[in-house]
């Protein structure tokens, strides 16, 4: 029981850290609202879920095989991190949302699944809280819904909030896009420093 409270806590810690996909439910939330941010949010949700397939099966063998795969995995993942970053810079220009022109559903998967961070939290978190080798399986689809489940109400949460009170934020979108900007691409370039 204290190992699955332990979870818990890392998996709310995480949810509410900021990373790409609370940034991208927050952007997209202080742009528009919070019915057009649920798409993201459940791009996200499956993006994990598919980064936890990925990170208990294949992927997490290469790793563990591969030094150099793991650097190219990372350092491509990074890559696309800071590109949204410099997509939110380029949109920052005008008035009009970066949001608007991109985030997405599909936005959401790409967001989770090619966050180094999440392939290394599946990888290297999971073993340390699935007690019974025998029942890996099902302890790994448990602890994955538990993550998605608190991942989804912390940004529905958080994409709320912000919908309250998103109209006094809509008078600075330039900045606020701009400011969304420079942390994808610090944590795109983070990926490549660490």
């Amino acid at each position: 029981m204290e190992s699955q409270l332990a979870f818990l806590a890392v998996c709310l810690a995480s949810a509410a850290s900021p990373g790409p996909g609370g940034i991208a439910v927050v952007s997209n939330s202080i742009n528009h609202n919070l019915r057009r941010t649920l798409p993201v949010i459940f791009g996200i949700a499956t993006g994990l879920m598919l980064a936890s397939l990925l990170a208990n099966t294949w992927l997490l063998a290469v790793i563990h095989s591969s030094e150099m795969a793991f650097q190219v995995m990372t350092w491509l993942c990074s890559g696309y991190i800071a590109y949204l970053g410099c997509k939110a810079l380029y949109y920052a220009k005008s008035e009009m949302s970066v949001a608007a022109k991109g985030y997405s559903f599909k936005n959401g998967v790409l967001i989770s699944l090619l966050n180094p961070k999440t392939l290394v939290f599946f990888g290297a978190l999971f073993p340390m809280f699935i007690t019974d080798e025998a029942n890996f399986i099902r302890d790994a689809m448990v602890l994955t819904l538990e993550l998605v489940g608190i991942t989804l109400i912390i940004h529905v949460l958080v994409s709320s909030a912000i919908d309250k009170v998103s109209h006094i934020l809509q008078n600075h979108l330039v900045a606020i896009n701009r400011i969304t900007g420079v942390m994808f691409i610090a944590l795109g370039i983070s990926g490549f420093v660490v």
